[in-house]
């Protein structure tokens, strides 16, 4: 999300936030909290860890308040120049204050859960966290007075509160994902202080863990393990529907993703893993996701040297793996998340009060939670301090505005929305008969004979209809069966005759299919016909509808359109169609709508719009969700008889949770056709598809032709050629031939060129396959 407070580049370390400092705080500009450089957060100060006697760390003393009385701590949250900055301020709206009062509240429970978990108060954490506090704080509010030591006084409160024993009114939700077998529910036991279960106990379902730590109250979506592998992704999606629905309801701030820190796959199966992850909640959902790898005790494997690597460099290489597939999923090769090693074994040294600690002697149970709060709190800010929104009444923060929410595929609604279609048109013997305006604008002879010849046409289809008389079937074509070297071909088994009036049913032969099988797993069923009262034979609305099913053992997909146009004059007519297909297990919902109208002799001008909608988990398209809309239009001139021009351009926005996002697409071609060969065209096109963070422009080039008669006499043949090439801007781009003929049956020698290159290749590579 661009506008986190968490993850936003664009906001951050205008200056040196640490300068003066006299710890060994990182103040690196290419970083920041929650994009760790080194990919963990092992940055305790160097005096909370002991590095000798039993390797066990000593703990920092815990922060006294600035005074030992209550009324010494009382004074103390009131700095001496208070005052002096109340009276030398410029006065601010009560909008403004009352959001820098909410923010200072952020500060200060930060730093009563710091008191509270006994974390230092001055690591680089909460360092980070309060300098990303100031910076937002300074460029999203309207008034620029400085405030004076703000994190001061904010530190001074939480003491006097802590002093005060005041409740915390602080608490946090997190989810958590991550692989099967790894730890989640144990981790989270041992962060809530439940007695730990013996043995293995898989969570077979979404089950919500409450709990207070030190007073804070904390709340986990702990969900089963995922598995790595496409045959598992099927049981991924139900794990993955079932956790969003927990999401949905209870809204949580952060996201945990665990994996074990001694196990890496090296056939890429968390990258299938983690885009479900993706599909189901959005891509958004990792900029507040933390990493948090088990077994961070286990030793570390040996080096090239043949010595064990360091645990600090084992850690980061671990993390930085992860960090590696998330970002390929996500696309953005900025994208750090804070990772930290946890270790639920038994065995785990523990301090003198029974804190678990790394071998680096890092307590990794307080280290997490302050992870979870911060997260929360900047989170928090973030819906707090949005640019423009100020004093405006907010709903509890989330992790982000797109967080769990789809989005419709906008360059695919572009391209829908720019393609050129016509309208529908009526059957072809009824456009033999001119509309009634073409007769009006006749001269008197030929409005007669135009007007004798509806006659004869209505009075033929009345007595048609009178006798009763049936279509007359015809054979179906038949599927494209691929190639078998069995002698029993079973071709014959879908030879059916076909109603033209009734429903069409047909198989369609998918890629990839198995030899010995007929590799139907597609059913297509169509209905044409015009819409129009009984016993009227002209006019009507012409229209199609079609449904096309996909089966097999992993995946249902289907897709299902319904098509109509209204000619309201021989030179206007309108379309409407509505369409629906799944995309995984959510259903995309759009509906597109055209009128034509003919403004000259050589030109059409058609503006149109389209709506879409998706659908989450196969829900009606009424649902509340993710909305596109946008509209276009488009122009054809017919610059010579043979050669037409066509372009459109149109524009197409999307609403989600209040932000929006939008995308521009042109398109034109050229249309060719030479005088004298009907079977001859030409096509030149090209397009443009302009989005927020991506541009794609390409062209294209098509052609096809019949050749010549192999006995030279002239005329054409019935083999037909055609040829098209594409290239963008991405660098992707085809070229493919194809050529179709019964009369030259020399061109079955091409076949020579892959079989000779097969067999190049094979005695070159030296392997017998034979």
């Amino acid at each position: 999300m661009s506008d986190s407070l968490s993850n936003s580049s664009s906001e951050v370390y205008l200056s040196d936030p640490m300068s003066g400092d006299e710890e060994g705080v990182r103040t690196e500009d290419d970083y920041e909290y929650g994009d760790a450089p080194e990919g963990n957060v092992n940055d305790a100060p160097e005096d909370a860890r002991n590095t000798t006697g039993s390797g066990l760390p000593k703990l920092p003393p815990r922060p006294r308040p600035a005074s030992q009385t209550r009324n010494a701590a009382v004074t103390a949250a009131v700095p001496q120049n208070t005052q002096q900055q109340q009276e030398g301020a410029v006065e601010e709206s009560p909008k403004v204050a009352k959001i820098r009062k909410q923010v200072q509240g952020f500060r200060t429970d930060i730093y009563r859960a710091a008191l509270r978990l006994r974390y230092p108060t001055r690591s680089t954490m909460i360092q980070q966290v309060m300098f990303r506090l100031g910076m937002a704080e300074k460029i999203h509010l309207e008034s620029q007075q400085q405030q004076g030591d703000v994190e001061g006084r904010a530190q001074a409160e939480a003491e006097r509160l802590e002093v005060l024993g005041e409740p915390l009114d602080f608490s946090c939700k997190v989810l958590v994902l991550g692989m099967a077998g790894v730890g989640k529910t144990a981790t989270l036991h041992n962060l809530l202080g439940i007695e730990p279960l013996s043995g293995y106990h898989p969570t077979d379902s979404v089950q919500i863990l409450r709990g207070e730590v030190n007073g804070i109250g904390v709340t986990f979506i702990d969900t089963p393990g995922l598995n790595p592998g496409p045959s598992c992704q099927a049981d991924n999606l139900k794990i993955l529907h079932a956790a969003k629905r927990a999401f949905q309801k209870h809204k949580p701030h952060a996201v945990l993703y665990m994996d074990r820190m001694d196990v890496t796959r090296r056939d890429q199966a968390d990258v299938a893993v983690m885009r479900s992850i993706s599909d189901v909640f959005g891509p958004d959902i990792w900029f507040s996701t933390m990493l948090t790898l088990t077994h961070g005790g286990s030793p570390p494997p040996d080096g090239a040297n043949g010595q064990p690597i360091p645990q600090e460099s084992y850690e980061t290489q671990r993390s930085n793996q992860v960090q590696q597939v998330i970002r390929l999923v996500t696309g953005d090769q900025r994208l750090i998340n804070p990772s930290c090693p946890v270790e639920n074994s038994p065995n785990c040294p523990k301090t003198e009060d029974g804190e678990p600690v790394l071998p680096n002697g890092t307590p990794w149970r307080r280290q997490l939670l302050m992870l979870c709060l911060t997260t929360m709190v900047l989170n928090e800010a973030n819906t707090a301090l949005k640019p423009g929104d100020v004093g405006k009444k907010k709903k509890k923060a989330m992790m982000n505005p797109y967080a769990g929410m789809k989005m419709p595929p906008i360059g695919w609604l572009l391209s829908r929305l720019v393609d050129f279609r016509g309208p529908r048109k009526a059957p072809e013997d009824e456009r033999e008969i001119p509309m009634q305006d073409e007769i009006n604008r006749m001269s008197g002879d030929e409005k007669a004979a135009a007007l004798r010849k509806k006659r004869i046409f209505l009075k033929q289809k009345a007595e048609e209809a009178r006798s009763g008389e049936a279509a007359v079937p015809i054979l179906a074509p038949p599927p494209q069966l691929g190639p078998t070297f069995d002698s029993d071909v079973s071709s014959h088994h879908f030879n059916v005759l076909e109603d033209p009036t009734s429903v069409l049913v047909r198989p369609i032969v998918g890629e990839g299919g198995i030899d010995h099988q007929d590799g139907v797993d597609t059913i297509h069923i169509e209905k044409q016909g015009v819409l129009r009262p009984r016993g009227q034979y002209l006019g009507g609305v012409p229209c199609l509808a079609y449904c096309q099913l996909t089966k097999d053992k992993d995946q249902f997909a289907c897709q299902s359109q319904v098509e109509g146009s209204y000619f309201h004059t021989s030179g206007w007519a309108s379309t409407m169609e509505v369409n629906g297909q799944t995309i995984g297990r959510d259903v995309l919902y759009t509906s597109r709508a055209e009128t034509r109208l003919k403004t000259g002799k050589r030109n059409k001008l058609t503006a149109g719009m389209i709506v879409s909608k998706l659908g989450e988990d196969y829900s009606h398209p009424f649902k509340n969700s993710t909305i596109a809309y946008g509209m276009k239009i488009d122009d054809r001139i017919k610059i010579t008889p043979n050669a037409k021009l066509r372009t459109s351009i149109g524009r197409v926005y999307c609403k989600a949770a209040g932000m929006m996002d939008h995308g521009t697409a042109a398109a034109a071609d050229l249309r060719l056709r030479p005088d004298g060969d009907p079977s001859t065209r030409l096509l030149i096109g090209g397009s443009a598809v302009f989005q927020k963070r991506d541009t794609t422009i390409g062209g294209n080039i098509a052609t096809e032709f019949r050749l010549p008669k192999l006995s030279g006499r002239g005329g054409k043949s019935d083999t037909i050629v055609s040829a098209n090439s594409s290239y963008n801007n991405k660098g992707n781009g085809t070229i493919a031939t194809r050529i179709n003929s019964h009369d030259y049956p020399q061109l079955a020698l091409a076949m020579i060129i892959p079989v000779v290159k097969a067999l190049w290749d094979g005695i070159m590579s030296g392997e017998n396959d034979f």
